[in-house]
């Protein structure tokens, strides 16, 4: 008598394609974030010494210029993996300014070192360079790498994802930044990162992250420069904005589960990645 049972071969094969899409997706993902990396060590190496050896008097826009540069790369790597994907073209869902408060409130900190940016600085750092840092960050962070990473799994796609967001800052001790800072830095924009990311996936837009990302950094350096650098405040501020976004680590997981476990959803469909 043959076998009535459902052979195991779609099954396998169905592994086997997963398998192998994950191995792209690190692939592509691996390569995204070389290059990005590798532009951005070449942009700040030397305290920006290649950019401003090749444009005398960039003075005060080198900054605006590098975020322009990446700016760029992102848009590119968007085009490459497609608009919609990036969550760039969608709406958000319903109820998403409630879920972006936290992250907003951990740049809080901040706001105690007062207004410290001198008046010429105004138009290329906050009017300028602000825009192009949430830009790139985000469009490349939250909507191509995320988006290519979703073949591991959602809650891998986020951990990488926000992982190579808070390494991406390590090149920033080649500008001149201060070591424990960039440290900081890094443990702090990860964890963060895992809200955004959450966020992301959440309202099913690129948008929200884009406006926090801009609400926190339209805090931090207006603030964090000038006389706040040697002010008394600045280890305890600098602790408590690490505390605050180490407590979204948490608060980001929180939020994803909840998407996961409404019925039918998919990331796919309902988070447009």
């Amino acid at each position: 008598m043959e076998s009535t049972a459902p052979s195991s071969a779609p099954a396998a094969d169905r592994v086997a394609a997963d398998s192998l899409a994950a191995r792209r997706a690190v692939l592509v993902a691996g390569g995204w974030y070389a290059a990005f990396l590798g532009l951005h060590v070449l942009l700040a190496w030397d305290n920006g010494s290649i950019v401003s050896a090749s444009i005398p008097g960039i003075g005060g826009w080198l900054g605006p210029f590098n975020w322009a540069v990446y700016a760029v790369f992102a848009v590119l790597a968007a085009g490459v993996t497609g608009w919609r994907a990036t969550g760039i073209a969608r709406l958000p869902a319903a109820g998403w300014l409630r879920i972006c408060a936290p992250p907003v409130l951990a740049g809080l900190p901040f706001l105690l070192f007062g207004w410290n940016l001198d008046a010429s600085s105004v138009v290329p750092l906050l009017l300028v360079g602000l825009p192009l840092v949430a830009l790139n960050e985000e469009l490349f962070f939250r909507g191509v790498l995320l988006h290519v990473l979703v073949p591991l799994g959602v809650r891998r796609s986020m951990l990488w994802s926000a992982l190579a967001f808070g390494f991406a800052h390590l090149p920033n001790v080649l500008s001149g930044a201060y070591p424990p800072f960039v440290a900081m830095q890094i443990a702090a924009t990860t964890a963060g990162g895992i809200t955004l990311a959450a966020i992301r996936l959440r309202s099913g837009s690129l948008w929200p992250v884009l406006l926090v990302h801009l609400a926190i950094d339209a805090m931090a350096v207006p603030t964090l420069t000038g006389s706040a650098t040697s002010s008394p405040l600045l280890l305890p501020v600098l602790f408590a904005w690490l505390g605050a976004n180490l407590l979204l680590w948490g608060y980001g997981w929180r939020l994803v589960r909840k998407v996961e476990d409404e019925p039918g959803w998919r990331p796919s469909r309902s988070a447009g990645v």
